[in-house]
């Protein structure tokens, strides 16, 4: 990444500015983060035992959700965590995954009550499926 990030800054409005919209600069902020985690260099905690006096740098980490792997392997970790002990009630569950035909994908870009409506039809029918088991 840190090869052609500069790259793809200069060239992206005239090859995908088009179809992916204009350059936003959350784009850079992030990247420069990513580029940046995990090294020293971009700062550093000192982690010393008070027992045995041993000590060792912890570099800073990104904190970027999604774009760093390790940072997001983090987070996710932690939400699994939260999940199982705060959220769920310890029983069996699914996982139902709905996807929307691509044919009906362009009614739903610009009427977002309809995408809203689907799912409501979907969360129904769920239901209806799981409890005539």
């Amino acid at each position: 990444m840190s090869d052609h990030l500069h790259r793809l800054q200069s060239v992206y409005d005239d090859r995908f500015a088009r179809a992916y919209g204009p350059w936003r600069p959350v784009v850079a902020r992030v990247a420069e983060k990513f580029l940046a985690c995990g090294v020293l260099e971009h700062g550093f905690a000192r982690i010393r035992c008070d027992d045995c006096a041993h000590e060792y740098l912890l570099a800073f980490s990104c904190t970027c959700r999604y774009c760093c792997p390790s940072c997001h392997a983090k987070r996710l970790a932690i939400w699994t965590q939260w999940l199982d002990t705060t959220l769920l009630a310890p029983v069996p569950h699914r996982q139902v995954v709905l996807t929307i035909p691509k044919r009906l994908r362009a009614y739903c870009l610009y009427r977002r009550r309809l995408l809203g409506e689907i799912a409501r039809v979907a969360a129904r029918t769920v239901t209806v499926a799981i409890f005539a088991r």
